[in-house]
């Protein structure tokens, strides 16, 4: 961490994992994202540890041997400290955050089309980055035998087709970078990787998750450092993953197991692997939400290089908001390569079309917004 990082950190008291438990765990704000234990262990501080999606002290003992240095606080993305320096340092003077670019993409590889979702935008932005030694590595979600979303860090973009598909379920994507310094060798050597601080790596995430990196990356914090490329994921919300798939077994009476793909148009629709589909009405889901949810003030993930979504795009597109100049060097060469497709807007219409996307992306915030209130 810089002495400037230092410095923002002494403004105020400086506060611990004990004050994160007392205003965010125990008050069910926790968003599980890993933050806090990525920088903890990556640093062999051997303090806390993700108990069922829940950071907690490993023991009695490891409460005392907390340094109390006060990082695990000020990275997590539900306290509200550092955000105004982020607005300053992104230009964010909206719920939207700054846009430079709006466009409706779909990827061109048709293998990517067909195991991906909503224009397989994400994974054809990751495969472009692997191929032209953009990054080395990238953290994605995969899915468990039941369907559950396990993060990881992949080495190669032919991991990318485990990966592809949405998750509606929480996956702690930050957690898998508190093994940094633990990547076995024989991976480091087959990615000829012989310097770990110097590994660069896209992340793929919710907006509360990037919300987290860009506070470590804010404050210069390992291990995120290594993280080159921030891809936000619209999320209007989460569910828990029992009672998410308890409702939809008695729902449908699928079984985790043999469920192949799930997807949300209005309501929540499920596709088993022998191709049956199921709809459901997205209200039965409410119990699964996640309480953290109900705090949440984004959409489109404002601390981001691109977010990406399919709410307001075209069938089989994906909407891209664009936000950095690092994000709109990878789009447009991916654009003037063929890797993606753009949805072509008439030129007379331009600037009614990016309007009505804004609106529709205001509208699903206030309606956020609605929801904390009448939660609370």
């Amino acid at each position: 961490m810089t002495e400037t990082g230092f410095q923002k950190l002494k403004q105020n008291k400086v506060k611990s994992f004990e004050d994160l438990k007392d205003e965010v765990i125990n008050n069910n704000k926790c968003c599980a994202c890993g933050a806090c234990i990525a920088y903890c262990e990556s640093q062999n501080f051997n303090v806390i540890e993700m108990n069922r999606y829940t950071p907690e002290f490993k023991s009695e003992k490891s409460v005392d041997n907390c340094t109390k240095c006060g990082v695990c606080y000020y990275i997590c993305p539900q306290t509200d400290i550092l955000i105004k320096e982020l607005n300053d340092t992104y230009c964010i003077e909206d719920k939207i955050g700054r846009i430079t670019k709006i466009l409706a993409a779909k990827t061109t590889n048709n293998i990517l089309e067909k195991i991906g979702q909503d224009g397989g935008v994400v994974s054809a932005i990751l495969a472009h980055l692997f191929e032209k030694h953009k990054i080395d590595a990238a953290i994605v979600s995969e899915f468990s035998d039941n369907f559950k979303p396990v993060p990881k860090i992949i080495f190669d973009k032919e991991d990318l087709f485990k990966s592809a598909g949405t998750r509606y379920s929480i996956s702690p994507q930050i957690f898998p970078l508190k093994n940094l310094y633990n990547i076995p060798q024989n991976i480091l050597n087959k990615n000829e990787i012989f310097d770990i601080d110097q590994l660069r790596i896209a992340f793929i995430g919710t907006p509360c998750q990037c919300r987290a990196v860009r506070k470590m990356k804010f404050l210069l914090v390992k291990p995120a450092h290594v993280i080159k490329y921030i891809i936000g994921l619209f999320c209007f919300e989460n569910f828990t993953y029992t009672e998410l798939y308890d409702i939809l077994k008695i729902e449908t009476n699928v079984e985790p197991t043999n469920i192949k793909k799930t997807w949300i148009k209005k309501n929540f629709f499920i596709q088993t692997k022998d191709n049956k589909k199921f709809e459901i009405n997205i209200k039965t889901l409410n119990p699964a939400v996640r309480s953290n949810c109900h705090e949440c003030d984004e959409f489109t993930g404002r601390f981001t290089d691109i977010s990406v979504g399919a709410s307001g795009a075209p069938e089989g597109y994906s909407m891209l908001l664009i936000r950095t100049e690092k994000g709109e060097k990878v789009v447009n060469n991916m654009l003037s390569k063929g890797i993606i497709e753009q949805l072509i807007v008439p030129s007379n219409r331009t600037i009614e079309w990016k309007n009505k996307k804004l609106e529709w992306y205001n509208k699903l915030i206030s309606l956020k917004i609605e929801n904390q209130i009448n939660s609370n």
